[in-house]
């Protein structure tokens, strides 16, 4: 193997190299996940600022992960970091940071609280494998070198790409847009010509709001390109004659699409038929209802970020298209995580249990009581034989321990927030 790293070719160093540093770079490789979850709780608690959301704590663990990750492969194969470029995930922070107006400094401070912790780290693997006091010495010397340049290199590439990044949001229009977006959110413009002046799309028109993500960024492939063209689809489903999109950071946008025509559910309904060309592979999209002016872009976006919170409790099934009406119960009803997870296993009992059988049953039972306890409508839905259809309600009867011909409305939105309950039970345990 060829040895870059200038500092590994004295025949000392490479035996300390191959007996200490390769195996702690393994467990450095294997430990990636755990190290980037304790460093962003550090950041967390030192940062606060930086960190305003679930989605960029997320983005942050992804980044930080590639990065040991990275790391790690630099020290086991005796590369010069001096040469490699940052993971993409990395770089998308930093840029994304210009747009969530985060400060260089603290980005940078960033850095700097990530090297020391990953260095207290390192430290104490070396200490512990290396037990002669010379081996020990030159282990570390070694690490220290690796590690510095590897943070000063990310440090420099992170800020050309935040400088380059600020340099396109000071000259375009998006700062004044992102400006404008906020204000309308927070229910402070209420001047429709103005608001589509500053936005440069008409807001009196029929809309549906939309957030669209991934859950990390692609090896190949711009992810705010991709997210774009989740809009560019979906307009062309609705026919839609003009498109607004903003970043809500490196892995999510937000948008809207609108026409002067009325959009209505049946509109949403021949999105849904065609989910799968609509939207592009690896990319989730949630929806809001139709809305009309400039109270009806403000609602239909908050319907589509609520549509995107159950989504992330539900995880992926709950498809790549999930409208707001189709989840509204479970969103109303999971603000209270704690609460909402009691409700669902009091209600249910053994019917929340996390089976893929169970969770059948829990499905058709949800569907036949939607459909009034018809089991023709509820076997087309779930395109099963309405013989089946009964089967099951028995089924789930049974395992309820009662009929369900009483307490229907406890039942039908504990069945409706089923789907969630994982996601709200694993919150709760990263909570504590």
């Amino acid at each position: 193997m060829e040895v870059e790293w200038p500092s590994v070719r004295e025949p000392a160093a490479q035996r300390v190299w191959r007996k200490v540093l390769r195996p702690v770079a393994a467990e450095m490789q294997a430990s990636a996940g755990d190290l980037a979850k304790r460093a962003v709780a550090r950041m967390q608690t030192e940062l606060p600022g930086l960190f305003p959301d679930a989605q960029t704590v997320e983005e942050n663990l992804v980044s930080t992960e590639a990065s040991l990750r990275q790391l790690a492969q630099i020290i086991e194969l005796a590369w010069d970091p001096r040469r490699l470029d940052l993971p993409p995930s990395t770089l998308a922070i930093a840029r994304s940071g210009v747009q969530r107006q985060v400060a260089l400094t603290d980005l940078m401070r960033f850095y700097r609280l990530a090297q020391e912790q990953v260095w207290q780290w390192m430290f104490t693997r070396i200490t512990a494998t290396a037990r002669d006091a010379s081996d020990q010495a030159t282990a570390l010397e070694l690490a220290t070198n690796w590690l510095f340049a590897y943070a000063d290199g990310a440090m420099v590439r992170a800020e050309q790409a935040y400088e380059v990044e600020l340099d396109v949001w000071l000259r375009g229009t998006a700062a004044t847009r992102a400006a404008a977006i906020g204000e309308i959110l927070a229910g402070r413009e209420r001047d429709a010509q103005r608001a589509s002046t500053r936005l440069r799309y008409e807001v009196n028109r029929h809309h549906i709001g939309a957030i669209a993500w991934v859950e990390q960024a692609p090896e190949n492939g711009d992810v705010q390109s991709i997210l774009g063209d989740a809009f560019t689809g979906l307009a062309r489903v609705l026919e839609a004659e003009s498109t607004l999109v903003h970043p809500l950071g490196s892995l999510a946008v937000a948008g809207w699409v609108s026409r002067r025509r009325v959009l209505a559910v049946g509109d949403l309904d021949a999105v849904m038929g065609v989910r799968t060309q609509a939207v592009p592979p690896g990319v989730r999209m949630a929806l809001g209802d139709p809305g009309r002016g400039l109270e009806g872009l403000r609602r239909t976006h908050v319907e589509a970020n609520h549509a995107r919170r159950v989504a992330s409790l539900v995880g992926l099934r709950g498809g790549v298209l999930i409208r707001y009406r189709d989840v509204a119960v479970a969103a109303l009803a999971t603000t209270d995580r704690d609460h909402a997870q009691s409700f669902i296993t009091r209600v249910l009992g053994r019917l929340a249990a996390d089976d893929e059988t169970t969770y059948r049953l829990a499905t058709t039972l949800s569907v036949y009581l939607e459909e009034n306890r018809s089991r023709i409508r509820t076997a087309e839905r779930l395109t099963v034989h309405p013989n089946t259809v009964s089967y099951r309600v028995r089924q789930a009867e049974e395992v309820l321990g009662r009929s369900v011909d009483t307490e229907t409305l406890d039942l039908q939105v504990a069945l409706a927030m089923l789907p969630a309950l994982p996601g709200l039970a694993h919150a709760r345990v990263e909570e504590l």
